[in-house]
């Protein structure tokens, strides 16, 4: 009886180690999201609603479709056996970074868009004027 107690809290070690080690890392959706969009809804924009309201509800689109293909990506590397999750675990979050890189790069990039745009624009009149109007 000894013998066989002690290879059945072998096996449970075993096993518990090796769920132990999957679990650390598993990625986690909140550690690619920003805070407060983690359950973010989509919703369909409609067109009635104020300006702000939509460019609103289109980042919590942005963010529900991403945590959908977060969580698809993360179930495939669930079903994966042998220690083969691990990888896909970490080429999951690989994908993440650099998507959210590509994302704050393009909202960065609009930024500076509409900052110039409302620079020509908010000066009332095109320096062209400005110089033709001078003596």
């Amino acid at each position: 009886m000894g013998l066989r107690k002690f290879i059945l809290l072998i096996t449970f070690f075993a096993l518990s180690s090796c769920c132990i080690n999957a679990d650390e890392h598993r990625p986690k959706w909140k550690d690619f999201c920003p805070k407060g969009l983690e359950n973010a809804e989509y919703k369909e924009i409609q067109w009635f609603w104020p300006e702000g309201t939509k460019s609103t509800q289109a980042i919590y689109n942005y963010w529900a479709v991403r945590r959908e293909e977060f969580e698809k990506g993360l179930a495939d590397c669930d079903s994966l056996q042998g220690g083969l999750n691990n990888s896909c675990y970490n080429d999951l979050k690989r994908r993440q970074v650099f998507v959210t890189e590509q994302y704050n790069k393009d909202i960065k990039q609009k930024q500076i868009s509409n900052q110039i745009w409302r620079d020509a624009h908010d000066k009332g009149s095109s320096p062209i004027m400005i110089n033709i109007f001078q003596r």
